[in-house]
């Protein structure tokens, strides 16, 4: 009675599965078993006498319900062995009940509940039903977003742009350190023609410490007078002037030494105090033969030496075919045209011109534009005439084929990785571009052509561009479901694009399925693991402006329950029979 007054009580349910009790005999009480034939004698049946009926299973019956049309795009009816497939707090359930629509956000639900409809959303219009499946989420407004594909460039790079024909940089073997007199300064050292090294730290005052040569072997010298300065274990030994690593102000007493490409100098004065255990390097490119003083930076600090006479060499600069220019190393740059620059950043090489920069915007499916860089540098010398290398980098030391990763960032300066081979680019003495035209670039997982096809190269200013496309075009102003659960978007424009499909859930044994209320089911231990699939298989369709309504018959119910009560009733008279029986047999005996 319970599992027919369940199925009469949801009899307008959408999509809710009648139940069915059924019934099973209990044990049996044996009288006399069973006997085989014997000769003459035939066989004989068991004796047994029944004790009453129990509950066999209340079985849940799939079969379909009637459709009821809504006239409402987003409502589905499922015909057919499937339920579909929705999510709330990562908790995967199955319904027949298609009662959905869309939220505020977008999201496909059960209105009722927030359950999130599940399938596979679309990538540029293109649905791939074999991928995993998520939440559907389309919202009115979104943008019709055309991914970039293809980049093109066009106008001219200058054919008679300067290239580097030098690089002039900081010699890096400045060292300083502080002197002592080596009359009173140090006294002990065992010269045994190894590198000695302080051993440990040697603390303000100290007037003795121990050294370690380059096999281990120790020894305990005198300092006369006492530490001015701590000095730092590892600190090298100089048999004719000690060289302490340590922070100080410069005095007469307490110079400076500096040791520039093999020259000796001594500072007896500085602007402020300067941290020598840092590495330090001259600022300037070139200090002249008279001057006396000098500027050192450590790359942020920058300090101005008084040397105890004037200079009596240049300081000069190395000469090098790759400079990275910084700060604490500038470079100075001479071009084919004579002219000179001094670099204080970037990356330079000689038989290269200066990095010409461009920038286009790049978009991605979801409509992100990205502002992506490209850098032409032009090539000089043995088989490099008219050739120029294009590259996400303005490093000009790059070379053909180098695969460039970096970044590019959308307005919001969110950064995804970008990757591209540094191509090669050449054209004939006519400025025409004579090599292959185009090339692929990576933002992602997006490809997209490079395509260099209309670039020249002509003696006259440079003016070379990029253009892209791709973009937003429309807005998402109507959605539609047909019977395969797709999910179609209908634009400003009119273009109407593919956006997602809904995900149908078939289970070997769907009324093993164990219910969780509100029409909703999760998997048994009997139920079996569900196959995501798509409508059309299995012989499972999809109505759309539908909905299926319960599968309980009302008259199969009622000739239920009226069968039921006629048992009970009947049942129960065998308890009055019974006692009347009892009662004679107790009246036989007075």
């Amino acid at each position: 009675m319970d599992v027919v007054d369940n199925n009469l009580s949801n009899v307008n349910t959408v999509g809710f599965k009648s139940g069915r009790a059924t019934f099973a005999d209990m044990l049996s009480q044996t009288i006399k078993g069973a006997t085989a034939a014997n000769g003459t004698v035939g066989g004989t049946n068991p004796k047994q006498i029944g004790l009453g009926v129990g509950l066999g299973s209340v079985d849940t019956i799939f079969t379909n319900g009637a459709p009821i049309t809504t006239d409402k795009n987003t409502d589905l009816c499922l015909s057919g062995d499937g339920l579909f497939v929705v999510k709330k707090n990562n908790e995967t359930f199955y319904t027949r009940n298609g009662a959905f629509s869309f939220d505020a956000e977008g999201n496909y639900v059960m209105p009722g509940s927030g359950h999130i409809v599940q399938g596979w959303m679309a990538s540029d219009g293109v649905i791939n039903p074999t991928g995993a499946v998520g939440d559907i989420k389309v919202t009115k407004g979104q943008p019709l977003v055309d991914a970039t594909n293809l980049v093109t460039c066009f106008d001219n790079l200058d054919a008679g742009v300067p290239t580097i024909t030098g690089i002039r940089v900081p010699k890096d073997d400045l060292k300083v350190g502080f002197a002592i007199d080596r009359e009173v300064g140090i006294r002990g050292i065992p010269d045994n023609g190894k590198t000695w090294r302080f051993k440990n730290d040697v603390p303000l005052g100290a007037t003795s410490a121990i050294i370690e040569d380059d096999d281990g072997n120790t020894a305990t010298v005198t300092l006369s007078p006492a530490a001015g300065m701590e000095i730092p274990k590892g600190t090298d030994v100089d048999f004719e002037t000690l060289h302490v690593l340590t922070k100080g102000s410069v005095t007469t007493n307490y110079p400076i030494v500096i040791i520039f490409a093999g020259k000796q100098y001594t500072a007896i004065a500085m602007d402020s105090d300067m941290d020598l255990t840092k590495k330090w390097s001259l600022k300037q490119g070139e200090v002249s033969a008279g001057s006396n003083t000098i500027t050192v930076t450590d790359g942020t600090n920058e300090i101005i030496l008084t040397l105890n006479s004037p200079l009596t060499d240049n300081l000069d600069e190395d000469k090098v075919a790759t400079a990275i220019a910084s700060e604490a190393k500038p470079a100075t740059i001479t071009f084919s045209d004579g002219t000179t620059v001094v670099r204080t950043d970037g990356v330079y090489n000689v038989g290269t011109s200066l990095p010409v920069s461009i920038t286009t915007i790049v978009y991605d499916s979801s409509g992100t534009a990205y502002t992506l860089p490209l850098y032409f540098i032009r090539k000089e010398g043995a088989n490099s005439d008219n050739k120029w290398l294009v590259s996400l980098s303005p490093d000009t030391s790059v070379t053909k084929g180098q695969n460039i990763t970096t970044g590019v960032t959308d307005a919001q300066g969110n950064n995804v990785p970008a990757s591209f081979a540094v191509t090669e680019i050449q054209f004939d003495d006519a400025g025409n571009l004579i090599s292959d035209n185009t090339s692929i670039l990576t933002i992602g997982t997006q490809n997209i052509t490079v395509d260099f096809s209309k670039v020249t190269q002509l003696p006259s200013e440079t003016t070379v561009n990029a253009t892209s496309n791709g973009g937003v075009g429309a807005t998402l102003t109507d959605v539609q479901i047909d019977s395969s659960g797709i999910v179609t978007g209908i634009y400003s424009n009119g273009v109407r694009r593919q956006e997602a499909q809904v995900a149908i859930a078939h289970f070997n044994n769907p009324a093993g399925l164990f219910k969780t209320g509100t029409s909703l089911y999760k998997e048994s231990a009997n139920s079996g693991d569900p196959l995501l699939i798509k409508a059309g298989e299995f012989d499972v369709s999809i109505m759309t402006g539908a909905l299926e309504m319960s599968n309980v018959n009302i008259a199969n119910e009622f000739s239920d329950m009226i069968i039921t009560q006629r048992g009970f009733q009947s049942n129960s008279k065998l308890i009055t029979v019974g006692d009347e029986m009892l009662e004679t047999a107790i009246n036989m005996k007075r």
